[in-house]
């Protein structure tokens, strides 16, 4: 065999290995930084929807259910699929209003991460580790209280 064939093996090997390498690494960086990516995106979709609903409902004076159903049809139109904003465990909608307190609420999470970015599994470990949902909550205290 010809020491050139021999290099054009070796050179094969140390691609792949330096591929796989490269490969994990990458998959690393972005399981990591998808949520916190997903966390801050949550987290602005909530403070935005609560901002909105609130002026919407102060600028053209509807009820509590019609600003709820306000607030659900701006989750479900933003940038993310609706199958992955849920609201919060306990809550049956976005957004909760407290009358008497005069606090507003919008809470939704994904409950599940890793159908966004699933992990590798080896030898018992978890890799990247992901947490169990993705939430964003944003709370708002109005000034009126219902009398």
């Amino acid at each position: 065999m010809s020491p050139l064939s021999l290099q054009k093996g070796a050179a094969s090997i140390e691609f792949a290995l330096s591929f796989i390498i490269l490969l994990m690494l990458f998959y690393g960086i972005a399981g990591f930084s998808m949520p916190l990516l997903m966390s801050a995106s949550y987290q602005q979709l909530a403070s935005d929807t609560l901002r909105e609903g609130l002026a919407w409902q102060h600028y053209r004076h509807t009820s509590d259910t019609e600003v709820q159903t306000y607030v659900a049809s701006l989750i479900e139109e933003a940038w993310m699929p609706s199958q992955w904003a849920q609201p919060c465990e306990g809550n049956s909608q976005f957004l909760n209003i407290e009358q008497a307190s005069g606090i507003w609420q919008v809470c939704l999470r994904h409950p599940s991460p890793s159908s966004i970015l699933p992990p590798i599994r080896l030898l018992g470990w978890e890799f990247p580790p992901l947490p169990d949902q993705i939430v964003g909550f944003a709370i708002l205290h109005t000034r009126e209280v219902a009398p």
